[in-house]
């Protein structure tokens, strides 16, 4: 009864969870409402990595002592807390504070986000491994991601009149509320989970020495692997081009405000689109996936390079004044990250043995945060200076870039250890 107990608050708290992560969604949420300020674009590019970047650091420095299944259970609860409080602060304060101040706000709260992810996401797997058989993980996850999709859905055109105002800012602030409500909830789903297994490695003598190297000799080892495999250098390089998929969202918000500032209800809209393209792309790369990792990043490369050529054609044919016309764009954009972020993890995951994995994640994530913050430093730049329709070219090139790479990735597997 404890178990089934267990299975149903970790169930409603992941997709409550979920649910806030849609509705104060870094790439599309937050940057919308930073542009409905007035505040310069090129900080808007920059919050999605600031919050990537972060997660990686607090997940380096802090992995070792997520060990024990109490602690696991408060590092969930309290990151949740501390995310609500921050989305408190900007749905509350930031309208009234000067643009440089409020930019400041922004990339402040995009960097506690992300600390408090990586505390989260750690907490998580450490919880979900010992209170979950390994069946069941499976169905958990795939539920959440499911429930929460439609949740945020139902949310959002539930409460979307629920506050009104004068200002761009303060009509659509309610999602971000809604965050914070749905945190809330998590948070008391989380309370009453009953620990009753601990990891074994707690149950044993300590970490091994394997397990407790230093983020920096880890990703030192990391290099030497790829010094090592061609396959493993093949797709550190292909990662890089990935970004330009899973960073993209910033810059599809850009263009959508420069119409839709004023527009009723658009994040209500925006929202139904990210969740309807989140919860069926799933459904088929959870599919194509068995097929090939390789042709499902592919696929879902090609899917976001169509989003960015149809961002910019309707654009030019004065269609993207039309909200439900341009929500398409996010669809179908949100269908492509799905692919390219599952892919690329369970690539890796296939090609690397167990005893290398850890290194090989590590030196990829330094690659990956470092190019996220060049790429979208770069690209906002291009977007402020030219304008976000030379940004969105940028991006279906490198997209299709990442089409041809993904298909170059091998799948004829070399020695997995020396």
């Amino acid at each position: 009864m404890g178990q089934n107990k267990n299975r149903f608050y970790l169930l409603w708290s992941g997709i409550t969870e979920s649910v806030s992560d849609i509705l104060a969604s870094p790439g599309m949420v937050l940057p919308f409402l930073y542009l409905a300020l007035g505040a310069p674009q090129y900080i808007a590019t920059l919050l999605l990595p600031c919050v990537k970047a972060a997660r990686l650091i607090i997940e380096a420095l802090i992995s070792p002592y997520i060990t024990v299944g109490v602690r696991a259970k408060y590092a969930m609860i309290l990151p949740n807390l501390t995310i609500a409080a921050v989305l408190a602060l900007v749905a509350l304060s930031a309208e009234s504070l000067p643009i440089w101040l409020a930019a400041a706000l922004f990339i402040f709260v995009s960097v506690v986000l992300g600390l408090c992810n990586g505390v989260w996401v750690l907490g998580s797997n450490q919880l979900y491994g010992t209170e979950l058989d390994e069946g069941e993980r499976g169905k958990v996850v795939f539920a959440q991601l499911g429930g929460s999709c439609v949740l945020a859905i139902v949310v959002v055109w539930l409460t979307r009149d629920l506050m009104s105002g004068d200002t761009p800012y303060e009509r659509h602030r309610v999602p971000l509320w809604m965050g914070v409500v749905s945190l809330l909830v998590a948070c008391v789903c989380l309370y009453q989970v009953v620990v009753t297994k601990r990891s074994q490695t707690a149950e044993g003598d300590g970490a091994s020495s394997e397990e407790t190297l230093s983020f920096v000799v880890q990703v030192a080892r990391g290099w030497a692997l790829a010094v090592r495999y061609a396959w493993y250098r093949k797709f550190l390089v292909s990662r890089v081009f990935f970004l330009s998929v899973e960073l993209a969202t910033p810059f599809y918000t850009i263009h959508a405000a420069s119409y839709h500032l004023a527009t009723p209800h658009i994040l209500s809209i925006f929202v139904t689109a990210t969740s309807a393209g989140t919860a069926l792309g799933a459904l088929l790369w959870r599919r194509l996936v068995q097929r090939s990792i390789r042709y499902t990043i592919a696929g879902a490369s090609a899917i976001a390079s169509f989003s960015a050529l149809i961002a910019i054609g309707f654009d030019l044919f004065g269609l993207a004044a039309n909200p439900w016309v341009y929500a398409t764009t996010i669809f179908f954009l949100s269908f492509g990250i799905g692919g390219v972020e599952n892919g690329r993890y369970l690539y890796l995951l296939s090609m690397s043995s167990e005893k290398d994995r850890p290194y090989m994640v590590a030196l990829g994530d330094v690659v990956a945060g470092t190019a996220g913050i060049a790429f979208a430093a770069t690209l906002g730049l291009l977007a402020q200076q030219q304008g976000v329709l030379l940004s969105l070219a940028a991006l279906a090139l490198l997209n299709i870039i990442s089409v041809y790479l993904a298909l170059s990735l091998q799948e004829q597997f070399e020695p997995k250890t020396a």
